[in-house]
């Protein structure tokens, strides 16, 4: 089938031979999980030939149909460990739902036989280009995320939770025509790399890296309902309704009709690189420290060069002196000047505040501290100190201290809870010892 992808193909070859998904896996892998893993990701070298084998269909066919086929244009490697940018995995992992298979019924409808493309694994795809219409990443009626490789071998694709037809309904219109944006973001992987402005040509995968950070500055934080805000007055033609777009730290979990918005929106702002996204983080207010919270070398070249040239914060002077006088003014008001008090004072917090603050330590010397050191006590006593203080049916601590004021001739404490007289307890030597 064209374009179909490998999990699908999988699907209808053990339903053609009247096994489930998860049968026919145990027979080619014996020993193999009863739910088999995402097949479009993690299907391996030695399965791909042995089906390949088996079924007479060319073993690079079966590559072209996994996410193979995008190595090195739209991700540059797969360990099998990693999130893959554009591809989240489907179904269920590890007990959390997975949106990452969408279908579009209205191509089901219309298939001799229903089968699954492999580009409605790629998340960007949120509208189909034949139809017109939302693909569906859940179902409507359990919201249960889809799984082909869940079938239970009848043949059509259905939700695995509560076993409706993915045929039987029906995708939305798209808030606005998000077709060309797909359009432009595929021909970006078969073509392999972008010129992106003053960056020159940059690989395909770099540059789709950059749209997924770009999404995420989008989808969730503190600044995203700015950019949205300046983003609908620069572009109206991407103008939405704020409620029609929840926020999300991670894009994959939104809905197609939200992440189409916010695929196009973070489209529009790569467009010009980088000076549509500079005026846009200068606009909500953004800076070098929101926009980068890792390292450099974690981030696309493209994306941290223009981040720390275009939107580095001021640098911030010697403020020791300052921080001296904000100590004098916390003494002075019999306050503690410590690293807390320091910083509620300034209102910021400051490197150099930590050689100006009064240490957290009393420094005292040894054995004239808070707590006493029990370093020197051997675990025989230890042990000869627990099953004593059991005994005398009391905790090792108000035990110990009573034997302790009777050996050093103090007074006693008595309390109402006392079970026994201090002044009659006697340490049996032989406790805890041998013979």
């Amino acid at each position: 089938m064209p374009d179909e992808s490998i999990s699908s193909w999988f699907t209808r070859t053990a339903a053609a031979n009247g096994l489930r998904p998860g049968e026919l896996y145990r027979i080619v892998q014996p020993g193999g999980d009863r739910n088999p893993r995402d097949l479009d990701r993690h299907a391996d070298d030695c399965l791909l030939d042995l089906l390949a084998g088996k079924t007479g269909v060319p073993v690079d066919d079966l590559k072209h149909a996994t996410f193979r086929r995008w190595a090195g244009r739209l991700f540059e490697h797969d360990d099998g460990l990693n999130k893959l940018v554009w591809l989240p995995p489907a179904g269920r992992e590890g007990g959390r739902r997975c949106f990452g298979q969408q279908v579009c019924p209205w191509c089901l409808r219309a298939d001799a036989q229903p089968y699954l493309r492999l580009n409605w694994r790629l998340s960007f795809s949120t509208t189909c280009p034949i139809h017109g219409r939302l693909l569906l990443d859940r179902c409507p009626s359990c919201a249960e995320p889809f799984s082909i490789l869940r079938q239970d071998g009848r043949g059509a694709i259905c939700c695995p939770g509560c076993g409706a037809d993915l045929r039987d309904f029906t995708g939305d219109e798209p808030a606005f025509d998000t077709i060309s944006v797909q359009r432009d973001l595929l021909g970006l992987i078969r073509e392999g790399w972008r010129d992106l402005g003053d960056y020159g040509p940059v690989y395909s995968f770099v540059v789709l890296e950059i749209l997924a950070q770009l999404l995420r500055l989008l989808a969730g934080g503190k600044h995203a309902h700015a950019l949205r805000l300046w983003l609908a007055e620069q572009a109206p033609s991407l103008a939405v309704r704020p409620e029609s777009l929840p926020r999300a730290r991670d894009g994959a979990l939104l809905t197609p009709r939200a992440r189409g918005v916010l695929v196009a929106m973070a489209h529009w702002l790569l467009a010009e690189w980088p000076h549509r996204f500079v005026e846009a983080a200068k606009a909500a207010g953004m800076t070098s420290t929101d926009l980068r919270k890792r390292s450099v070398g974690e981030y696309p070249f493209a994306y941290a060069h223009a981040v720390d040239w275009h939107l580095k914060e001021p640098h911030k002077g010697d403020a020791t002196e300052e921080i001296m006088v904000a100590a004098q003014m916390l003494h002075d008001h019999g306050q503690s000047a410590s690293r807390q008090n320091l910083v509620a004072l300034c209102g910021t917090k400051l490197g150099s505040m930590g050689g100006v603050a009064d240490p957290v330590a009393s420094g005292l010397p040894w054995g004239k501290g808070r707590y006493w050191k029990l370093d020197g006590v051997s675990p025989e006593v230890k042990a000869a100190a627990r099953l004593a203080a059991h005994r005398a049916g009391e905790d090792v601590g108000p035990w110990l201290d009573a034997l302790l004021r009777r050996m050093l001739g103090l007074c006693a404490i008595k309390t109402p809870f006392d079970r026994h007289d201090p002044d009659t307890i006697t340490l049996d030597a032989n406790v805890g010892c041998e013979g």
